[in-house]
């Protein structure tokens, strides 16, 4: 598998420390972690932080080639987790918000092609990545485009999430966010989504501890949570989607794909870091 991820790098800083995160590098890292490649397209500052993040993207295996320099700060979020669930407060702006690409690097890029492009609304709160992304967008190619609408605080509108829909083939969201989307969209429910936009194929809900489900036309698949000790939920979402594209683009069926997704989201929840490494247990288990 092959996918390209952008948006948002960033610390995680909590009262146990600090880990790499933000959901594009969380989603590609786990597509490291089972075997597939991926690149992300992004920035860092030139500071402590920026050159700590460049070693960790190194350690993790994820092409870093796209990620420049910004002469803002290397982005960072505060968790404050209250029964395991986090919230969010973000440095603003942040390298993250100078997101940029030169002609030579999106001709290159749309001269490849990729299983998974995976993007979501955080990133484009401010312009200069928003542009980039839907320069982006409008030129390569791929299998599968991952929507991974990740609303946090107000850093979202919905003329956003509609211009996310109309490129999206696969759309993730929460079912905190599922009444934004819907509402965005226009219509009642999510299947209406379907109606609305005719790229969309799957559209992954996650509920916490009663699971997710992956609705398709005329049909859903439903997966159960674990029942093992929860440590923490960060990024236990994007190694969910890291898994269903990578098992997705094996041509799994979707039921078989969100079962596996699962596994890994209930090994991540009950680990303090967002990409761990993977054990025999779990790979052996994934059937791979």
């Amino acid at each position: 598998m092959r996918a390209l991820a952008f948006g948002e790098i960033l610390w995680d800083i909590s009262s146990s420390g600090r880990t790499l995160g933000g959901a594009p590098l969380n989603v590609a890292g786990h597509i490291v972690r089972l075997g597939g490649q991926a690149m992300i397209v992004s920035a860092l500052g030139n500071d402590s932080l920026g050159h700590d993040a460049a070693a960790a993207l190194d350690g993790l295996g994820v092409d870093s080639s796209l990620v420049h320099r910004s002469s803002c700060a290397t982005g960072y979020a505060e968790i404050l987790l209250e029964d395991g669930i986090p919230s969010y407060r973000f440095n603003d702006p942040a390298a993250w918000d100078d997101i940029w690409l030169s002609e030579e690097e999106l001709d290159r890029l749309s001269s490849l092609s990729f299983d998974a492009v995976i993007y979501g609304t955080l990133a484009c709160r401010h312009e200069r990545s928003r542009t980039t992304l839907f320069r982006l967008l409008d030129r390569i190619r791929g299998r599968d485009f991952f929507f991974d609408v990740n609303i946090r605080l107000s850093f979202y509108t919905d003329d956003l999430i509609r211009a996310g829909l109309e490129r999206a083939t696969i759309l993730k969201m929460n079912d905190e966010e599922l009444p934004l989307v819907v509402r965005a969209a226009g219509c009642d429910a999510a299947a209406g989504l379907f109606d609305i936009y005719p790229k969309l194929s799957k559209i992954i809900l996650t509920q916490g501890s009663k699971g997710s489900a992956c609705y398709e036309r005329g049909r859903v698949s439903r997966s159960g949570c674990g029942r093992g000790r929860v440590v923490s939920t960060v990024g236990a979402g994007d190694s969910l989607s890291a898994a269903f594209l990578f098992f997705n683009s094996l041509g799994l069926e979707s039921a078989v794909c969100l079962e596996k997704a699962s596994m890994v989201a209930d090994y991540v929840v009950a680990r303090q870091a967002a990409i761990p490494e993977y054990d025999s247990v779990l790979m052996r288990s994934l059937g791979l």
